[in-house]
């Protein structure tokens, strides 16, 4: 499961509208424009958001040949996201049929001991076998510090994400994410049983 949409989709992770497709910690505005570096292969991507409708984003990241899009769902309680359609794994594809929680939680939750819990079903196939599965992420806010990346000097909630799954097998992962208030995430580092997906923020600005 290296595939990064799916890894952005599992790390990844206030919103009355007007607000509801924002947060403090997960900013939206599509005035605003992030840069990261993927640290695995030091590819650059460009990461904007455009409305999509009443209560609606589209975050598209832009690398140098390819652009993946993903589309959010605003809620009360945070971002959610269902892709449709099938993900190539190793040896055959898998979707997600149903998520239970949210990706991206609502304000009151950003502070140090916050937590959240966001579980996906699966459905798919590996060689001749149909299977079902499930994916569970449980994330903390562990920490308030400061963490330099090459976009500057941050003070951040440290995100701590532990993961684990079942499709065939069982797997499991965990990721250190830090998110800077006004900006969102500055850098995340992932390790787990099909590999893993770190960068950092190079810019931000508008």
């Amino acid at each position: 499961m290296k595939a990064w949409g799916f890894w952005a989709i599992v790390w990844l992770g206030s919103l009355a509208f007007g607000n509801v497709c924002s947060s403090a910690f997960y900013p939206t505005d599509p005035d605003l424009r992030w840069r990261y570096r993927n640290l695995n292969d030091n590819q650059v991507y460009t990461q904007t958001f455009t409305q999509a409708g009443v209560g609606a984003l589209l975050e598209q990241r832009r690398f140098a040949a390819r652009t993946e899009t993903t589309q959010w769902t605003c809620t009360p309680q945070g971002l959610r996201t269902l892709p449709e359609g099938e993900m190539p794994i190793p040896g055959g594809s898998v979707r997600l049929t149903r998520l239970t929680g949210v990706i991206i939680p609502s304000n009151e939750t950003w502070r140090v001991g916050g937590r959240w819990v966001y579980r996906y079903e699966l459905k798919g196939r590996i060689a001749v076998f149909d299977l079902t599965g499930f994916l569970e992420v449980e994330n903390r806010i562990v920490a308030k510090e400061t963490i330099s990346v090459p976009a500057g000097r941050f003070e951040a909630l440290r995100v701590e994400a532990s993961f684990r799954g079942e499709f065939g097998i069982g797997f499991g992962g965990r990721a250190t994410y830090w998110f800077a208030e006004g900006v969102g995430v500055v850098k995340q580092v992932s390790e787990g049983t099909f590999g893993g997906q770190s960068s950092e923020l190079i810019e931000f600005g508008r």
